[in-house]
């Protein structure tokens, strides 16, 4: 059975599209230092690591300004480890970019640590990488499907699983017909005779 939905044009890794020189600090590095990290370098966070090199937490601009402006404390008294979300979401960077957002998307994060399997930092994915290369995953697959469907015709007896163009219902078996795939409720008799 061919889906009219192909998955695997949506199978990248978020290794191909995560940023590889992550910064990161030590628990007891102030949230000032780690603060000026983040304006210098242009990013939404610093990992934080252990002294094996493995990630312990992170700190976002949310955590600065939860933990030091928000209760108006200095940032040069407040560690990282005191202001750092933990424990950390991490993911392996052969994780499916679709995989990443819905792992993003459940549990309220922005910014997904791509870890090794020693727990050592290899990248981040954050919510706009996703968002640069969605659009254009969505593109590529309208692409697909608008090539598949030239030939289409041909293929009569093909069964295709989707959603109907017409009633928008589930079905393992839609019938393909002038650019639209239809279920049995709503093709054609004469098309549903054909691939019976």
């Amino acid at each position: 059975m061919k889906s009219i939905f192909d998955e695997k044009k949506f199978d990248m890794a978020v290794k191909e599209i995560m940023t590889k020189n992550v910064i990161t600090i030590t628990p007891k590095t102030s949230t000032e230092v780690c603060a000026k990290l983040i304006i210098e370098n242009r990013i939404g966070s610093v990992v934080v690591v252990d002294n094996d090199g493995k990630t312990i937490g992170i700190i976002t601009k949310e955590n600065l300004i939860k933990h030091v402006i928000a209760k108006n404390k200095r940032a040069d008294s407040v560690t990282a480890d005191e202001a750092m979300s933990s424990p950390l979401i991490t993911a392996s960077p052969s994780l499916t970019i679709i995989q990443a957002m819905q792992t993003m998307f459940k549990e309220g994060i922005r910014h997904l640590v791509i870890t090794n399997s020693g727990g050592q930092v290899v990248g981040m994915c954050t919510d706009t990488d996703v968002f640069k290369v969605v659009p254009q995953l969505i593109l590529l697959e309208q692409e697909y499907l608008k090539l598949m469907s030239e030939g289409i015709e041909e293929d009569v007896g093909a069964d295709y699983a989707g959603y109907c163009d017409d009633c928008k219902e589930y079905s393992d078996k839609l019938i393909f017909d002038k650019s639209l795939y239809l279920c049995s409720n709503c093709a054609p008799e004469e098309l549903i005779e054909i691939n019976e």
